[in-house]
This record gives C-alpha cells, sequence and structure tokens, in this order.
C-alpha cells in the first residue's frame, strides 16, 4: 500500500503544481504575444521591404497623391475616400485588391526605372469615367531615395 501523504505534504505538492501552471501559462502568453507582433509587422510592410512607400487616394474616379516618386521598389498604398469600391494599380503590373469605402490598402509594384507609368482602376467602367492618373519615376537622389 501507498503511504498516505500528510498535509504539509500535500499542501507543498499542491502549490508547486499551481506555481507549474502558472510558468507554463506565463510561458503560452509570452510565445502568442511574440506571434502577434510578428504577424502586425509582416501585415503591415514592416517584413524587411525597402519599397517606397507611395501615398494615393481613391475618390469616385480620380486618383491623387504622390504622383512623383524616385526609381526603385514601390509600394502603391491607398485609401478609398469615394463612396463607391475601387482598386488601383500599375498598368501591365500588380493591382491591389478591391477596397471599400474608407478602407486601406497597398499593393507593392516591384522595381521601377526611372519614366512614365500609367495608374489606373481596374473595376469595369472606373477608366472610362476617367480613373487614371500619371506616375512619374524620376531618378534616384544621391541621398539614396528610392530603396
Amino acid at each position: 500500500m501507498a503511504k498516505a501523504r500528510s498535509r504539509r505534504e500535500q499542501r507543498y505538492l499542491e502549490a508547486k503544481a499551481r506555481a507549474r501552471r502558472r510558468l507554463l501559462t506565463g510561458i503560452g502568453a509570452a510565445a502568442l504575444v511574440a506571434i502577434v507582433v510578428v504577424v502586425v509587422v509582416l501585415s503591415a510592410g514592416g517584413g524587411g521591404s525597402n519599397a517606397f512607400a507611395v501615398s494615393l487616394t481613391l475618390d469616385d474616379y480620380t486618383i491623387t497623391g504622390d504622383l512623383e516618386v524616385p526609381a526603385g521598389e514601390l509600394e502603391l498604398v491607398a485609401s478609398n475616400v469615394g463612396a463607391i469600391p475601387h482598386n488601383v494599380g500599375l498598368r501591365g503590373g500588380a493591382i491591389s485588391s478591391d477596397l471599400g469605402p474608407g478602407e486601406r490598402g497597398a499593393v507593392n509594384i516591384g522595381e521601377l526605372d526611372p519614366g512614365v507609368y500609367q495608374l489606373y482602376c481596374d473595376i469595369a467602367g472606373h477608366v472610362d469615367l476617367g480613373m487614371v492618373a500619371t506616375l512619374t519615376v524620376t531618378e534616384p537622389t544621391a541621398e539614396g531615395g528610392g530603396g
């Protein structure tokens, strides 16, 4: 037969088990916080990208914003202030997802050489209503602009 434990020994073992559970809960919470931080950083575009952010405003049938940028890797960051969905992309290149009214989104369009490019909304009929803009990509500055 197993020897019965004294009350003192039982309290000690219970306290030890509680301390172990607290430690494991703390480790689990710290791991969860670390995972959340990584997800937030990566979803915010902080995953090591050196892309130059081009800030754009999408309104009903207009695209305005930073339309002259240095050459290099570019990311279009658009806010839809219009009353209907819009998206934005580079003619012949990447395009953002559709953004509802009040939504903001981004799309990396890659490395661009100096030149003139067309931005547009890919939703049917929006180009015909004037939802295009000219993006001018200039030579990078000596200060290292452009990625």
